[in-house]
């Protein structure tokens, strides 16, 4: 069943394309916000989104409109969490197979969603667990982490 007019193919390659135009390849995301996202008082804005680091305005202009936007942004707090909790499982079991699998699922979802440094983060645990270096998946856990939590937060704040 298709919710969206463009298959998720077409929006992740324009996202991607998006992204890559940029950042020119960079790997390390900069967030230039214009203001800190703890002052703005309303947490239901655009606004909030992107100085929380979220490209709201560029996942829009993709995904055909705020609507459906927010119904996907939804779908990720959900999805955001199950994975969590799935890449905890799997570093403790040393999975990396499964991991970098969970992995690359939260990074599709972030690139839809213009969820910039969480999707450079997942790529290079994806890319890492899938050489099988869990001496990196250990090593940087705590900042993936941390930053799905803030993700969740963020978005949860927004939508409530």
């Amino acid at each position: 069943m298709a919710l969206f007019s463009k298959s998720d193919d077409s929006i992740s390659e324009e996202l991607l394309k998006k992204s890559m135009d940029a950042s020119k390849g960079a790997q390390e995301v900069v967030i230039n916000a214009t203001e800190d996202a703890s002052e703005i008082s309303d947490k239901h804005s655009l606004t909030y989104l992107e100085a929380s680091g979220i490209d709201a305005t560029a996942a829009i202009d993709i995904l055909g409109d705020k609507d459906t936007f927010d119904r996907r942004l939804r779908d990720f707090a959900s999805l955001a969490k199950s994975k969590y909790g799935s890449l905890m499982e799997c570093k403790a079991s040393l999975d990396m197979a499964k991991y970098s699998i969970e992995s690359e699922a939260l990074k599709k979802e972030c690139n839809y969603l213009g969820i910039k440094k969480l999707f450079v983060m997942a790529k290079k645990h994806e890319q890492e667990s899938k050489s099988g270096d869990s001496t990196y998946v250990i090593d940087h856990f705590k900042e993936y982490e941390d930053e799905i939590k803030r993700i969740i937060e963020v978005v949860e704040a927004y939508l409530a």
